[in-house]
């Protein structure tokens, strides 16, 4: 049995890490501390957000798919949750807002993007 979010998180983990970690070099060269903070945690904001959906996928793959979906919601509200607890204690910081949002959507795109090109390569 093909072992799809194993392909998938090949695929998409490669050009997301070099992707965010491009991104937060960059932030570090001209934002400084702050710019090094803010790229790295949007890294693993990323990474984390994408990568629980995978383990998520793995282990409700052999489920009835209402089930599956029923997971997946319940993942993504938890995740959404989350998501603005952890924006309202990086609010508090000395966070570069903008660098933060660039190389979290740039991140994002490469894990999106390698996704694509994994799944691709399936057909």
């Amino acid at each position: 049995m093909i072992n799809y979010p194993k392909i998938f998180l090949k695929g998409a983990s490669i050009p997301a890490l070099i992707i965010g970690v491009s991104g937060t070099i960059l932030a570090s060269a001209f934002a400084g501390a702050a710019g090094f903070f803010a790229g790295l945690t949007a890294l693993v904001i990323v990474i984390l957000f994408f990568i629980i959906h995978l383990i998520i996928a793995a282990t409700t793959r052999t489920l009835d798919p209402r089930l599956t979906f029923a997971f997946v919601a319940l993942s993504f509200l938890t995740k959404l949750i989350g998501m603005a607890g952890f924006m309202i204690a990086l609010s508090r910081t000395s966070i570069d807002r903008p660098w933060f949002a660039g190389v979290a959507c740039a991140t994002a795109a490469g894990w999106l993007i390698g996704e694509m090109v994994a799944y691709r390569r399936l057909l």
